[in-house]
């Protein structure tokens, strides 16, 4: 990528999607291991590991998470990190990409580990079940995080619904200054298992500094989800991409298609009623 992106402020930013463990739900994992897993309070289960290996629209779909990452102008590398990853995912093909696979470990440890990569300034954090990360709200973040004097995280929020419905939005991300990671890594066995880095933060001992930022008008209204969470998301994915041919489109765009068809709204119970 080109050096004239994140760095042009001065400041390092690198991507990290996240793969989850690929251990977890194995009905393998029993006794002793299943012990020591509950004990470190690593990761439960999420969609990741469930959907990341698949292809939308001929594509796999962590790649092409990487592509639409690779349109940010405030990003300098991108990078995938997850535990017990398949061959798969780890010798994927792509000049945009790193993959990285770690031993069973908590969210804030595969964070941290690129950081120690890296050594960025901000981090860009999503789960790898988001199609349609758009790279205008990423920018948005990352252009705040890197212009603002302080504060270790920056996040969008839901004006009357606060931050969980960005969860199932599925848009964007998260942006937290790598020195809060380390911070957070360095109490990773007193951390409650998360999805989120905003959970982890509220979680960890310490105060830090948590920034929410409004979503758009257009966005901040119950039950849109873009982010797959279950075989419905995945078939309604592929309903929004064969009607959006363009695999670069603008949350516009998407949210615009969703709005004018009524069988792809999301109408799940426990996401209206949030």
């Amino acid at each position: 990528m080109s050096e004239a992106k994140g760095t042009r402020c001065g400041q390092r930013i690198v991507a990290v999607i996240d793969l989850g463990d690929h251990q977890l739900g194995d009905d393998s994992l029993s006794g002793g291991a299943a012990a020591e897993r509950e004990d470190r309070r690593v990761d439960q289960p999420h969609p990741i590991q469930r959907f990341a290996h698949r292809r939308l629209a001929g594509q796999p779909l962590l790649l092409r998470m990487a592509a639409r990452l690779s349109e940010c102008q405030w990003v300098d590398e991108i990078y995938a990190v997850g535990c017990n990853l398949p061959d798969s995912m780890t010798q994927l093909n792509s000049a945009v990409i790193r993959p990285l696979s770690l031993p069973t470990c908590h969210l804030v440890e595969r964070v941290g580990a690129i950081v120690d990569r890296t050594t960025p300034h901000w981090v860009f954090y999503v789960p790898a079940n988001r199609p349609f990360i758009d790279a205008a709200l990423v920018d948005g973040l990352l252009s705040k995080a890197s212009k603002s004097e302080q504060g270790d995280y920056f996040g969008y929020t839901s004006t009357s619904q606060g931050r969980t419905p960005m969860e199932h939005l599925g848009l964007a991300g998260e942006v937290c200054h790598a020195d809060a990671i380390r911070r957070l890594r360095r109490n990773a066995d007193r951390l409650s298992p998360s999805q989120t880095i905003a959970g982890c933060l509220e979680d960890a001992p310490g105060n830090y500094e948590l920034n929410f930022v409004p979503v758009p008008d257009e966005l901040d209204r119950c039950g849109l989800r873009f982010a797959i969470e279950d075989e419905h998301d995945w078939d309604e994915a592929h309903l929004v991409c064969e009607s959006v041919r363009e695999v670069d489109a603008g949350w516009q765009q998407v949210a615009r298609l969703v709005s004018q068809k009524e069988h792809l709204r999301d109408a799940t119970p426990s996401v209206d009623s949030i």
